[in-house]
């Protein structure tokens, strides 16, 4: 039996101390200055992060040439999606609302 492992315990209290380290390091600047620029962060394992951009979830594949950016009768590029293959839908936040202001209706 190796005596140099850490034990479960040891290892908790190791891991707990990478996250709250993380915390420390990342959150007062990095995570702040990331939400102010609209991206998602989602903490992981021993202080970890991971920086997401929302505007991702709004590309799709053009459904017109199937993401390939031609057109299928005669080859050209396709109009749809200017021969690019994909698409960006309106999110729903920036879709105008009856009032004038910008956002979903709740």
């Amino acid at each position: 039996m190796d005596h140099n492992l850490p034990t479960s315990g040891q290892r908790g209290w190791f891991d707990r101390l990478l996250d709250r380290l993380g915390e420390w390091l990342f959150a007062a600047e990095e995570d702040a200055r990331a939400q102010a620029r609209g991206l998602e962060v989602r903490r992981g394992p021993r202080g970890t992060r991971t920086y997401r951009d929302p505007r991702w979830d709004t590309v799709h594949a053009c459904s017109s040439c199937g993401g390939h950016g031609l057109s299928l009768t005669d080859g050209a590029a396709c109009p749809a999606c200017a021969g690019t293959g994909v698409v960006r839908s309106t999110p729903a936040a920036a879709v105008p609302v009856a009032d004038g202001r910008k956002g979903a209706r709740t």
